[in-house]
């Protein structure tokens, strides 16, 4: 089971990283600044270095204008 959550986020990150380049062309500080955490959260969560609360995720959708549900779209479990 946390196999499968671990491979969810996975996808979630990856999808948030495209959109990140798209929008904020790859500056991790206005990213940053934008979902109201520090670079070094944005920078550990791309790497996989730090897992994600709902909260950053939540904060991540806000900074790129995106719905919640539009990232859950075509998420293979």
């Amino acid at each position: 089971m946390q196999n499968s959550f671990e491979q969810i986020e996975a996808q979630l990150v990856t999808k948030i990283y495209k959109e990140f380049l798209v929008k904020f062309d790859g500056n991790k500080s206005k990213f940053a600044k934008a979902s109201a955490c520090s670079e070094t959260t944005v920078r550990r969560v791309f790497l996989n270095k730090q897992r994600m609360t709902l909260d950053l995720l939540l904060r991540f959708c806000s900074a790129l204008e995106i719905d919640v549900i539009e990232l859950f779209n075509d998420i293979k479990k």
